[in-house]
């Protein structure tokens, strides 16, 4: 079966859309990919698979040469550094943390003028005869664009994988121009997804709101492990409790995050030993480091996703922040975050701070699959009830680690997703 893939960044797996498909599809045989991708990049992932990049920079320098090529053909076997442009991201990126809107219009303009639909791209479609569609949804006009030419001019049946809300309303922001840029780019998400067979989302909440929205069949795919060994043993600490975060601090994360500093400084001082390390890429103001900083806890560099792995086997208590201001709930409230899998195959015990109307958080509590706090009381009446009774470190672990198997076990994740492909394939024949 061949698949083809449109995506926002190369599938590689250095980037979190590289990782989630690469663990989504690892594994399962018979499965051929075509990646068609429009940002700066290198495709590495584990697959055999043919590759297309259109970018920002290329239609721009098409509109002014229209000899320059807005597309082109690459090998992943072969590093190529002209396929990266750090000058274009490190724009939009910057873009993104000041919330320039009209860079981000910009952009969309030329991607609506630009010549991606060229010859070039259309050879590759017809060298590689895809059988099916296989489409992150995101909110975005082009991008939406493009996958609905390819969807028409390939003819192929395609299904949707959506892990952002990019359509409802339920958003706190005060900005006419947000307003504006939502309900354009929702018309295009809506477009979109009525083509799709099926609609993947990422979490329960998403799926019981899509679903009096949209018409395809929703149904819950999230990243997977191997959970079909017993739960790992794991001995509570014996003196210092070793809390471990590693992710980014967007999302008002890093002030749920300033609540457990704060928990372990004024525990530390009454006398428990805690230790909150805090590993993040994410940039920090003066503001940000002062209220994650205290007796106890420590504000490290990134690392590699090796070194990662390494840690989380050596702490004493995995931690998951989200926000819990509403504008920061709402901007997740049917996201499900991919590392919590991780968490759950280590199958130790996890410490959550966030609300029951973020997705990630009524996972935790449905399945009372962590130690979760809802409020700032909470989370030093919860850190010293887990100092003062470590048999909640195995309790906790093991109930871990059961979520996983009953929700997130690759077995039977990938044979619903092999079924659906070949039910969805043989009803387009």
């Amino acid at each position: 079966m061949k698949i083809l893939v449109l995506s926002s960044t190369p599938w590689a797996d250095d980037n979190s859309f590289g990782l989630s498909y690469s663990n989504i599809f690892d594994g399962m045989e018979g499965l051929q990919f075509a990646s068609v991708y429009c940002n700066p990049g290198q495709p590495d992932n584990p697959f055999d698979m043919v590759c297309f990049q259109i970018t920002f920079e290329t239609l721009v320098k098409n509109l002014k040469n229209p000899r320059v090529p807005t597309g082109k053909t690459v090998d992943k076997k072969k590093p190529d550094a002209t396929l990266r442009n750090e000058k274009e991201q490190n724009v939009f990126d910057t873009a993104r943390k000041l919330r320039w809107q009209v860079m981000f219009w910009v952009r969309d303009f030329v991607w609506r003028v630009g010549r991606w639909n060229t010859p070039e791209l259309r050879k590759f479609l017809d060298d590689f005869k895809p059988d099916i569609i296989f489409q992150p949804v995101y909110y975005s006009s082009y991008l939406s664009d493009i996958a609905l030419f390819i969807k028409e001019y390939t003819g192929v049946p395609m299904i949707g994988y959506i892990s952002d809300d990019c359509y409802t309303l339920k958003q706190l922001r005060f900005s006419p121009l947000y307003w504006i840029d939502r309900f354009y780019k929702r018309r295009k998400v809506k477009k979109l997804i009525d083509r799709c067979d099926i609609l993947y989302v990422i979490s329960q909440i998403q799926k019981e709101e899509y679903e009096k929205i949209f018409t395809p069949v929703c149904k819950i795919l999230t990243k997977s492990a191997d959970f079909g060994k017993p739960a790992p043993e794991r001995k509570a600490p014996d003196g210092k409790i070793r809390l471990l975060y590693t992710g980014n601090l967007g999302s008002g994360r890093w002030k749920s995050l300033s609540l457990m500093a704060k928990a372990v400084e004024k525990l530390n001082c009454e006398g428990y030993d805690f230790e909150l390390n805090i590993y993040s890429a994410t940039p920090l103001t003066e503001k940000m480091k002062k209220a994650l900083s205290g007796k106890g806890s420590y504000i490290h560099p990134p690392v590699s996703y090796e070194t990662v792995q390494k840690m989380q086997q050596e702490a004493g208590v995995l931690v998951h922040v989200e926000g819990l201001s509403l504008k920061s709930r709402l901007s997740v409230h049917q996201s499900f975050s991919t590392k919590l899998v991780d968490y759950f195959a280590l199958g130790k015990c996890i410490f959550a701070v966030g609300r029951d109307d973020e997705a990630s958080i009524k996972h935790l509590i449905d399945n009372d699959a962590a130690v979760v706090a809802q409020s700032a009381d909470e989370v030093y009446n919860k850190l010293k009830e887990l100092s003062e009774n470590r048999d909640l470190f195995s309790y906790y672990g093991k109930m871990a680690y059961e979520c996983g198997k009953k929700h997130h076990n690759k077995a039977d994740m990938q044979s619903m997703l092999l079924e659906d492909l070949k039910s969805v394939c043989e009803g387009s024949n």
